[in-house]
């Protein structure tokens, strides 16, 4: 997968799955097309919808694939965007159906959308080296091994090419690399590990913010720690791991703040895998903030995603707490909502822009979880 920089045209394919309400899908599309929007240089041009459950050879029926190749014969297309999560194979599977069309049409799914907009965030070698690891697993030693030799004939992932007689050779490319990659994540990972333990050792006590993406979590740390990194409305505008110091009087120290990669709804867990060496950060941290936007009509399900991550990470329930931000801007009736739904859990209203609840937020809910840590 090439990192694109021209203005792109994206036919939406989306499969609604058996059972899915009007309102889900229509979440589902909003949110492709924000993660699209994103990108900066990209369009969703069209939509072809299926109803049904996915076709074990090529994700969608065969009438469905001869429906998207005349309407790529009759529209200029660059990819064809799916919005599940796609087999390598059924990639292919497409990918070639389409090539007497377009020989330079490109297949996504889901998650290589994420990973292009990871591309375009990412500043450090330690976040490259993660997103190139999500790739090669989600593009498989066919596609993988397709696009690296296309690529050093000049060809491309839409050229026609090698074929079959080549898939274990491509698969040993694909494993070697994958090991390469995996190994200089490693020493990263030993690294940011070696420095998490000597803060614990110095008694440096420690909070991370998660949450769903565009919740609010780079403003907040920026209030906390005094610093002015990049906000912006867009997803994954967060992608590698930022730390930043709080001073607690309550506590006569200073505490380290992390505020890391934004979290989104079906994440497969070789994505997250990828990610292991950012997400460490949260793992051990001592409290986990975890920021949601109090004014988005789809909070309880962005709290329910963000839960399962954190549960797949082994990050214990009573090491959480609710962050709602955007509190100024909720009425009498969201607030009392808030309140009446979450008494039993941990939480606090806040506000990044107003600074309402922060006080709160470093003077009793950090001092009280810090020291229920160290017990």
């Amino acid at each position: 997968m090439e990192t694109i920089t021209k203005e792109i045209r994206i036919l939406l394919v989306y499969l609604a799955r058996p059972k899915i309400s009007r309102s889900e899908m229509e979440q589902d599309v909003t949110e492709l097309w924000q993660l699209t929007a994103t990108l900066g240089n990209a369009t969703i041009t069209d939509i072809i919808t299926q109803h049904g459950s996915i076709t074990p050879a090529s994700y969608i029926g065969t009438g469905k694939v001869e429906e998207v190749a005349a309407y790529l014969a009759d529209h200029p297309t660059d990819i064809v965007l799916l919005n599940g999560h796609v087999k390598p194979s059924q990639k292919f599977l497409l990918t070639k159906s389409f090539w007497e069309i377009n020989k330079q049409i490109i297949v996504w799914d889901r998650v290589d959308l994420i990973l292009a907009i990871f591309s375009k965030h990412a500043k450090t070698t330690e976040a490259n080296l993660q997103i190139e690891l999500a790739r090669m697993h989600n593009m498989g030693p066919r596609i993988f091994g397709m696009g690296m030799e296309l690529s050093r004939q000049g060809g491309g992932i839409g050229t026609r090419g090698l074929g079959e007689t080549n898939t274990e050779l491509m698969e040993r490319h694909w494993k070697r690399e994958i090991k390469k990659v995996k190994d200089a994540l490693e020493k990263i990972t030993k690294t940011r590990t070696t420095q998490m333990e000597h803060r614990k050792h110095l008694g440096i006590r420690t909070v991370s913010i998660v949450g769903y993406t565009n919740a609010g979590k780079t403003s907040l740390f920026n209030v906390l720690t005094h610093k002015k990194h990049l906000v912006e409305n867009a997803l994954f505008a967060t992608l590698d791991s930022t730390v930043g110091e709080v001073y607690l009087p309550s506590l006569g120290q200073k505490i380290v703040v992390t505020d890391t990669i934004g979290f989104i709804s079906n994440l497969p867990p070789s994505l997250i895998e990828a990610f292991t060496s950012t997400l460490l950060e949260s793992v051990h941290a001592d409290v986990v903030l975890h920021v949601i936007d109090a004014t988005d009509p789809s909070m309880t399900e962005k709290i329910r995603v963000v839960n399962e991550i954190l549960n797949s990470l082994h990050i214990p329930e009573q090491k959480e707490v609710l962050v709602f931000n955007k509190a100024d801007a909720l009425d009498e009736a969201g607030r009392n909502k808030i309140i009446t739904t979450f008494a039993d859990s941990p939480y606090v209203l806040v506000s990044a822009k107003s600074h309402e609840g922060i006080d709160e937020l470093t003077n009793r809910i950090f001092p009280h979880y810090l020291n229920k840590a160290t017990r």
